[in-house]
């Protein structure tokens, strides 16, 4: 245990030197405008944090970035720009620090210390071992932050105009809370799962997962579908910023998905069967067949 209370103390001045580092790098860029203030900014934490990952020799020391400096961000953006704090603007961060809190306690529940690495890094690793260095760069580090940012474009936008309250910001709001608690009652079901099944090789098919095979994945594209649904609300038209989250979606859909369910296949064949009956990401009717009860992480 006190091994991994240093770990997560080293973790939290981890981030904390990171945004310092990242509004110092921000402050010294007047001349920009502040979408491309706040990508380089974005960007140098990027690299100060796979600089640390080299040191502690673990590209998880990424891990906590993908939830921590969203909000942060944001937050920046609030107090820059000196906007009043409107209902919209406090649904809008409200909605995201949800998200942020629970997917970085979920994080921070079952990080144990630096000699944990993602699965996912340690594959990259032994497929390219001289080039891991710059795979972990660009591959596990700088693209989710550049998939994240565009994200917030929208969402800078939206704090920008200030935006009256209508049906689309509500209906936005309540997608991202509602994809936050679908988040965490899945990741909830899924470790009471594991705890009754401990050392066995089984497949979920109960709570969220008995209708979709990745009801986490689904919150955490929703959220961003959510984000964009409110920014939509600020302008009422469509334009380039729906391609945020239609990025992501594709991040999810022919990244981590297919990559998740290659990794199950190879331990339990059985799940070929439980993708058969129940639907990849959106939640649908269970098609009911004679198998047994299975999982999925």
């Amino acid at each position: 245990m006190k091994k991994r209370n240093k770990s997560l103390y080293t973790m939290l001045l981890i981030y904390i030197s990171v945004m310092i580092i990242g509004v110092i790098i921000f402050m010294m860029l007047p001349q920009l405008t502040l979408v491309y203030r706040l990508l380089v900014a974005d960007i140098c934490m990027t690299l100060v944090t796979w600089t640390l990952s080299l040191i502690f020799k673990n590209a998880s020391v990424y891990d906590p970035f993908w939830s921590v400096i969203p909000p942060a961000i944001i937050l920046g953006v609030i107090v820059f720009l000196n906007k009043p704090m409107i209902l919209s603007i406090v649904l809008l961060f409200s909605g995201l620090l949800v998200w942020s809190i629970r997917l970085t306690y979920n994080w921070a529940s079952r990080w144990t210390d630096f000699g944990e690495v993602d699965w996912r890094y340690q594959k990259m690793q032994e497929k390219a071992p001289k080039l891991y260095f710059l795979t972990n760069l660009f591959g596990i580090q700088m693209f989710p932050t550049l998939i994240v940012f565009i994200q917030l474009i929208a969402a800078t936008h939206f704090i920008s105009a200030s935006p009256a309250m209508n049906m689309f910001i509500w209906i936005g709001f309540m997608m991202m809370i509602g994809a936050a608690f679908i988040q965490f009652f899945a990741d909830q079901q899924m470790k009471e799962f594991k705890e009754r099944n401990h050392g066995q090789k089984k497949c979920i098919e109960e709570g969220l997962w008995k209708y979709s095979r990745h009801p986490n994945y689904f919150g955490e594209i929703t959220i961003w579908w959510g984000l964009y649904i409110m920014y939509f609300g600020s302008t009422m038209k469509v334009d380039i910023y729906l391609f945020a989250p239609i990025l992501m979606t594709a991040l999810f859909l022919f990244i981590s998905i297919p990559w998740m369910e290659k990794k199950i296949l190879e331990t339990r064949p059985e799940y070929k069967e439980y993708q058969k009956r129940v639907s990849m990401l959106i939640p649908f009717f269970h098609k009911e067949e004679q198998t047994l009860p299975q999982e999925n992480s």
